[in-house]
């Protein structure tokens, strides 16, 4: 049971997992996305793409596009389990999806960007697990951010798992609609973005 002003709200055990575990295994499904392109690298894939009459943002967006199918694949069978086990998912199911397509391509976005900056696949995992084991738990993913102090519920909001809970936790809890979880929406798809850009920018085709 949480409370919010006058608002008192009960949280079953699947209402709060569900989202949590959920975009906790999507980063780790979608972030292992740098891995394959270091070896891809390696292997001389990439290179080899890259003399074909097409962009590298084209060749990037191929790529990642992967990883979003399997986070999405992966949110899909997440929430389809909550439902079975009781968990309420609200009543704008289209804001749902949106929120979950919107961390994904955060999360893909910042998959590209890891990619910049290891080296070797083994330094890329464990950068994944250290990114995944602070992002979840910061961002709510474990526990409602209601029982932390006030400054940690700040800082959940550095992590992209902060705002998509944020988000799920509107729809499921409080009853929201598209229209109370736009914020997240418009902030995960703009970092997505932004981040995606500066990837492909930064991105090497060689070691």
């Amino acid at each position: 049971v949480t409370t919010t002003g006058s608002d008192t709200v009960s949280i079953g055990g699947f209402d709060q997992s569900t989202p949590g575990m959920g975009s906790m295994y999507v980063m780790f499904t979608v972030l292992a996305g740098a891995v394959v392109l270091l070896k891809e690298r390696k292997e001389w894939t990439l290179q080899r793409l890259a003399t074909m009459p097409i962009s590298r943002s084209q060749i990037m967006a191929g790529k990642i596009g992967a990883r979003f199918v399997m986070g999405m694949i992966q949110f899909t069978v997440a929430f389809i389990t909550g439902a079975v086990m009781g968990a309420n998912l609200g009543d704008d199911l289209f804001a749902l999806v949106l929120i979950m397509m919107s961390f994904t391509l955060c999360t893909t976005a910042l998959a590209l960007l890891l990619a910049n900056f290891v080296d070797r696949e083994e330094q890329a995992n464990s950068i994944i697990t250290f990114v995944v084991l602070v992002a979840a738990p910061l961002g709510g993913a474990w526990w409602p951010l209601e029982i932390v102090p006030d400054f940690m519920q700040t800082l959940a909001y550095l992590s992209p798992v902060g705002w998509a809970m944020d988000g799920f936790n509107e729809l499921m809890f409080y009853g929201g609609t598209l229209v109370d979880v736009m914020p997240s929406i418009i902030v995960l798809t703009v970092a997505g973005v932004v981040l995606f850009g500066i990837g492909v920018m930064q991105f090497s085709y060689t070691d």
